[in-house]
């Protein structure tokens, strides 16, 4: 018992703690870790710019829905896995809580398997469907047959890091991402600029980091530091569980496989444009910059989640709707902030990317355009997790499906048509703001009906629990 009890007492703070205090103090940490991932972005593609040219930056640039693929994967049972954790820890079952390690692991062997294998089997096609050309897309299949087969690492990382956040621990969970980064930065300039391996060491630096953060992570788990228990009880995957897991994690891994395939559709339609593989190249760049701007808003929605689901399964529902308000004011507030910063110094970052005029002469705006709705994309992710925080997965299917994919499509299609390639960069914002409103609607929904959901869900469980003592 006495090993048991700081444990749990470090998850209760989520139901006690200011909530302006554990919003700083759960989203700073993968805050500062997708800083330090997108700095790798940065970094990667600077390298590949200037040290190999804009080509292979092109080439780079299209095979990027790979590694979106890799990190959907890995938030399937990561995220759908973190509300399971969240919400056992907030009703004290710290056995089921520690259950979801195995059955999201059996979730995640057989979907990485399929598609490594699917890839590889079709290299070439699969380079082509990305948008490359007959220039680009030999670099893409250099830095592809690395990536797909090493994306297992890629993969067992993002889950990690969410199922720490899930327990609390957002500092950990920062060492896993920013760990990896720092460390994928570093073997880019030994195996790019010092072994001078091209695109191949820029694809084996990132397998290779991503190794060294899983060895942290099964280093975390065995040491007996986390909250959830690794024993043949924890590692025994069960299929209702799973199926939770699954559901639950689902519209994430929509969204980011989505994501994915909104990527490869851009590519093609800039592929259609004179001076096609510069758009690409140009695109990958703001891709780059944007994994940077979007990271006060991918850190705040961490932190509501776990902080939503854990007072849900308390029966806390003011603490909820107290993090759906201070969530959005501090995500606005870094919006704000991350315009006024960044929209003057446009031409400076993407002059980090290649030698002088390589890319084309509009980049700048381009990457000014593709910003300058940042100050509302926050009230869209804490919209997007609010529905999987509290464990109805439908909803946050049918509303990140909206936000990110539908509307984006029909924009992209529309405006480029309509005003060619400024209409690409143009559907960015004009998405932002659309999805924004989507995401004011759900939260307000919840804020009204999150009392009414909470005892019916926990009468359920109550309920279903009875059933069981009395089956044994």
């Amino acid at each position: 018992m006495s090993e048991s009890r700081p444990r749990t007492l470090r998850a209760d703070t989520m139901g006690t703690a200011p909530m302006w205090f554990l919003l700083l103090q759960m989203s700073l940490p993968p805050m500062l870790a997708i800083v330090v991932m997108a700095l790798y972005s940065i970094v990667d593609r600077a390298f590949v710019g200037n040290v190999i040219g804009v080509d292979a930056l092109s080439g780079l640039s299209a095979a990027f829905p790979a590694q979106i693929a890799a990190v959907a994967v890995g938030l399937l049972p990561g995220l759908g896995g973190m509300s399971v954790v969240s919400r056992s820890l907030g009703a004290r079952d710290t056995r089921q809580a520690s259950r979801v390690i195995g059955s999201s692991l059996t979730i995640l062997a057989p979907v990485y398997v399929a598609l490594t294998v699917a890839g590889l089997l079709y290299l070439d096609e699969l380079t082509v469907f990305m948008g490359t050309s007959p220039d680009t897309a030999p670099y893409a299949r250099e830095y592809l047959v690395i990536i797909l087969p090493g994306g297992f690492l890629t993969m067992l990382a993002i889950m990690a890091n969410n199922l720490f956040m899930a327990e609390g621990r957002p500092g950990t969970a920062m060492i896993v991402l920013a760990g990896g980064a720092i460390s994928n930065v570093v073997l880019d300039a030994l195996f790019i600029l010092v072994f001078g391996w091209g695109i191949t060491g820029a694809a084996a630096a990132t397998v290779l980091a991503q190794g060294l953060a899983v060895l942290y992570t099964a280093w975390f788990y065995l040491s007996g530091r986390s909250a959830l228990s690794i024993n043949l009880d924890a590692l025994l995957p069960r299929l209702g569980l799973m199926r939770e897991i699954v559901a639950l994690g689902l519209p994430i891994f929509i969204i980011e496989g989505a994501r994915s395939i909104v990527v490869v559709v851009i590519n093609n339609i800039l592929s259609q444009y004179a001076g096609g593989d510069g758009y690409i190249a140009l695109f990958g760049v703001v891709n780059a910059v944007l994994e940077f701007a979007l990271a006060p808003f991918i850190g705040i929605a961490l932190a509501y989640l776990p902080l939503a689901a854990y007072n849900y399964g308390a029966r806390n529902y003011d603490r909820i709707r107290e993090a759906i308000w201070q969530s959005c004011l501090a995500a606005t507030i870094a919006g704000a902030l991350m315009i006024a910063v960044l929209l003057p110094i446009s031409g400076l970052i993407i002059s980090l990317f290649s030698e002088a005029h390589a890319l084309p002469p509009e980049a700048a705006d381009a990457l000014r355009v593709v910003l300058i709705a940042l100050p509302v994309v926050g009230i869209e992710f804490v919209g997007s997790v609010a529905f999987q925080a509290l464990g109805k997965a439908w909803p946050s299917v049918a509303l990140t499906v909206t936000q990110r994919v539908i509307v984006l499509l029909i924009w992209v299609f529309s405006l480029s048509g309509a005003f060619g390639v400024w209409g690409v960069w143009w559907s960015f914002p004009v998405t932002d703001v659309c999805a924004m409103f989507l995401g004011l609607g759900a939260l307000a929904l919840m804020w009204r009906r999150v009392d009414r959901w909470g005892e019916a869900d926990h009468a359920r469980r109550v309920g279903n629990f009875d059933i069981a003592e009395g089956g044994q």
